[in-house]
């Protein structure tokens, strides 16, 4: 197998990116020049390197606690539970939501063998069994809201 077909291989194993789309890719970063190819490169291992798990929240971030979890003028009693790290961003940017979130990783599917083992489900429980927020409550939930956003 060539390098061509090594990196189309890895570009087909993203969602929506099919054999023909990765092979499109592989040949239009063969036209750039080596330098935007080094970009990318650098930017793929930054990702790597820098971005993990919120220990709060589960959402995705270069610190810990994420910027959400920690900004003062967010409602702290306020939790809105999400499938995944991404559905946030559309939050966002709707610009109406100022609580806190909690990202699930995932959705139950026992037919996929996805249960509730292998989601956030239980740092959820903790959470709002510890009024929500960043751990600091009056404890079992005590004016906590919390609103669940199907994706």
């Amino acid at each position: 197998m060539s390098v061509i077909d090594d990196l189309a291989a890895e570009f087909a194993k993203l969602p929506g990116i099919g054999r023909k789309t990765a092979l499109r890719l592989t040949y239009h970063l063969l036209k750039q020049s080596p330098d935007q190819s080094r970009r990318l490169a650098g930017a793929l291992e930054a990702l790597v390197a820098r971005v993990r798990r919120c220990s709060v929240c589960n959402n995705l971030t270069e610190q810990d606690p994420c910027a959400l979890c920690t900004d003062p003028r967010r409602d702290q009693g306020l939790l809105c539970v999400v499938e995944d790290a991404s559905d946030i961003g559309a939050i966002e940017r709707a610009g109406e939501f100022r609580g806190l979130y909690h990202v699930l990783g995932g959705r139950l599917s026992p037919l996929d063998g996805v249960g509730p083992e292998d989601l956030a489900i239980q740092s959820l429980v903790d959470r709002v069994s510890n009024g929500a927020g960043t751990g600091a409550g009056a404890g079992a939930g005590a004016g906590c809201a919390v609103s669940i956003a199907a994706g």
